[in-house]
């Protein structure tokens, strides 16, 4: 879920803050020249015969105020580099490890787009079919009534679906997932006559497919498309479609039936106490948007199937023709780097791909190289407020899994 507070407000705002991260990364370079040959900074658990890179995220991480980190390099098929840093509990003292699961925020959207899409290469859903041929309940712009909303617009946030965030943000549910059924919770927020409706503040007045902008409960309507022609629930779906078949074991968009113990906990950075906050773990209405938790080395082997045109080691999630439409640009005039779901960008000049995601003590990036399969994942449970520390690390792991 994108949250309009942190860092992920969809890709317009991921290039804004890219261009401003931009400014203050010779900045924080210069800093780190400083740290190099200094202690490892106080407070974080210590690490063995740290080299130049570990210091630099470690100084990194204590100027951004993160908690704890796990970052992984990726080129073309394989890891080539993976690192953990900081604290996934500071107040139980566990550490982060390759184990620890993070909530990705917005980065769990690229996974609901390829369940999504599995069911459309089943044939079960059309990219361009009105959504209400296959909802239980009619979902129209009152504005525009006779004009189709459908599964491509969802999943280009060009739906005209508008997140609420003051009824969003009321019923997020601390330390829990959120109560009600997927379908429940999506008609009290789209029908007119429904608890969560508004007259105002639930649909944009724009045509479908004429304009973009973010939609945290679009992409969660997909989702919901998915579980009424799959007719199971959407965890099952992502459990029997992605994880198990990745070997992602322990990856749940459900707090239910998980070790909480092995989640980093969200914190915010409190500058009047100069102390961490733990935050809770949050449960939402449009929980595909937002709160899958997983691992690193495994989200990255989502990563890499992706990057891989659907598989990784002879596992196939999805079709190599169906990864290539997911990469292109359905409605050029609305938003010119928007794919399904992932979206573009562009990191030292060259085209990139994937999504960034933040939540109160959540922020996280998935991004790669088109021309050579060279990316990176970046999982913290803290908010960095101004994204120069998170863009020098990208571009250091890029370096790094260039030449390794």
């Amino acid at each position: 879920m994108a949250h309009p507070s942190m860092n992920s407000l969809g890709q317009n705002d991921h290039a804004k803050r890219l261009l401003s991260a931009g400014l203050g990364i010779a900045l924080f370079l210069l800093s780190f020249e400083n740290f190099c040959f200094g202690q490892e900074p106080d407070g974080f658990p210590r690490l063995e015969s740290p080299n130049e890179l570990d210091r630099f995220i470690l100084h990194g991480m204590k100027e951004a105020k993160v908690s704890g980190l796990a970052a992984v390099a990726v080129k073309k098929d394989e890891v080539v580099w993976s690192g953990y840093y900081g604290w996934a509990n500071r107040e139980q003292k566990i550490p982060v490890t390759k184990e620890t699961l993070f909530q990705v925020a917005s980065v769990s959207k690229p996974v609901t787009a390829c369940a999504v899409m599995q069911l459309v290469e089943q044939g079960k859903l059309s990219l361009n079919a009105d959504v209400n041929e296959v909802l239980p309940f009619p979902v129209r712009n009152p504005k525009h009534p006779k004009v189709p909303i459908t599964l491509i617009h969802l999943l280009t946030h060009t739906s005209g679906i508008r997140d609420n965030w003051n009824l969003l943000e009321k019923t997020w549910v601390k330390n829990g997932d959120f109560a009600k059924p997927l379908g429940v919770s999506l008609a009290a927020y789209l029908q007119p006559k429904g608890e969560y409706y508004s007259a105002k503040k639930t649909f944009y007045q724009w045509t479908p497919g004429t304009k973009s902008q973010y939609s945290n409960v679009g992409v969660a309507l997909a989702a919901y498309l998915a579980e009424v022609k799959a007719k199971a629930p959407f965890e099952t779906i992502c459990q029997k479609g992605i994880f198990e078949p990745l070997g992602m074991k322990g990856s749940s968009f459900r707090l239910e039936g998980m070790d909480q113990t092995k989640i980093a906990m969200p914190y915010g950075f409190k500058k009047k106490t100069g102390k961490f906050k733990p935050l809770g773990h949050h449960g939402y209405l449009d929980f595909p948007s937002g709160t899958l938790r997983v691992t690193a080395p495994h989200l990255a082997r989502f990563l890499l199937s992706f990057i891989g045109d659907g598989q990784l080691e002879g596992t196939r999630l999805l079709k190599t023709e169906t990864v290539r439409q997911m990469r292109k640009v359905p409605f050029p005039k609305a938003d010119s780097k928007q794919g399904l779901v992932w979206y573009y960008d562009k990191m030292g000049g060259v085209k990139t791909m994937g999504h960034d995601g933040g939540d109160p003590g959540v922020s996280t990036f998935m991004q790669y190289r088109l021309k050579d399969g060279v990316g990176y994942i970046i999982l913290q449970n803290g908010e960095p407020k101004s994204g120069k520390f998170e863009q020098a690390l990208g571009q250091r792991l890029m370096k790094f899994a260039e030449v390794n």
